[in-house]
């Protein structure tokens, strides 16, 4: 699975049971660190950036930095600390995922399938409240962008389905941390009347470009043409700050609360040894209005209030200019 931030990866992750056995020798850390640093020149989005971090850490190791910790987890917090001291991507990370490996290092997916698909309806697919506020107001929460298949997708539909006659909407997205871009497109797809080109995704390993675009949904045409008001947080990150940047730079929606976390790089779980995992940003997005993102200096809202004033803002300003 591809997602563009990491926290989905790593909730999942920790309700794994771990080899609480399993104490790191010399020889272990020797492996983990210089398949880690093969993983990152090949696949993270900057190769400059990546051999700086390669560097540190081979730099640590030498020092004996690593030498006292025999923990798992706590080395991987360690070398995750140490990377992103050379450049604070906050999609990166190393992490010790025994569950979702098998003895080889590859990722046991059918394990990880299941945990997905548990997570996913424990939060409900990432749709976490839906109303019709006074004044005929729609409001959905959404906390994360769940993959696209049969079940994101209903339940997708499902909410906006029930927030379709409202007179404005808005999109509380103060606490997501992101998930699949293909959720975004389509989420995106119940706002515009014709295909509109969102964003694109270069990978700097293949050279490759992949193009997201909303396709305007036919079993749902009533929010095309509503205001949309989005509310967001310095919690507010990955795919999550996608979303208001796409629908921003589309002059598609008005941003209202605090700059966004910053994290533009969609990221990969890599199998490294001893059930390690690199997490690691494998491209970079680019916007087809700005021809830029929002890493490392988030989204900027339109109106800046408080977080926790958002959403009071936004039902004014909403009840405003649906009043007429």
């Amino acid at each position: 699975m591809k997602f563009i931030t990491v926290a989905f990866i790593t909730i999942i992750a920790y309700t794994t049971v771990s080899a609480q056995n399993l104490r790191l020798t010399k020889a272990d850390k020797t492996k983990i660190i210089n398949r880690t640093v093969k993983e990152l020149q090949a696949n993270y989005v900057n190769l400059d950036t990546a051999r700086k971090m390669s560097q540190f850490i081979r730099q640590q190791f030498h020092h004996g930095m690593y030498d006292t910790i025999s923990s798992p987890r706590i080395f991987a917090e360690h070398l995750t600390s140490d990377l992103l001291a050379v450049y604070h991507d906050g999609h990166l990370s190393i992490s010790y995922e025994p569950g979702l490996t098998d003895q080889s290092g590859s990722v046991d997916t059918v394990a990880e399938r299941q945990r997905f698909l548990n997570f996913r309806k424990k939060h409900n697919f990432g749709f976490d409240k839906a109303e019709i506020l006074p004044g005929n107001i729609g409001y959905l929460k959404i906390s994360g962008f769940f993959p696209t298949d049969l079940e994101g997708k209903a339940m997708a539909l499902a909410a906006f389905r029930f927030v379709s006659n409202a007179k404005a909407l808005i999109l509380d997205l103060r606490e997501n941390r992101g998930g699949e871009p293909a959720m975004v497109s389509y989420v995106c797809g119940f706002f515009f009347p014709s295909r509109t080109h969102l964003n694109d995704l270069y990978t700097r390993s293949s050279h490759s470009l992949e193009t997201f675009w909303a396709d305007p949904n036919t079993e749902l045409t009533a929010l095309q043409n509503i205001p949309i008001y989005i509310l967001t947080s310095k919690t507010t990150f990955s795919a999550g700050e996608e979303l208001t940047y796409d629908l921003q730079t589309q002059k598609r929606a008005m941003v209202i609360g605090e700059a966004t976390g910053g994290g533009a790089h969609p990221v990969q779980p890599f199998p490294l040894v001893k059930g390690f995992i690199a997490n690691i940003p494998y491209a970079r997005a680019i916007n087809p209005v700005t021809q830029t993102n929002w890493e490392g200096k988030g989204v900027q809202p339109d109106l800046v209030v408080p977080a926790d004033q958002a959403l009071s803002a936004a039902v004014k300003l909403a009840g405003e200019q649906t009043k007429h």
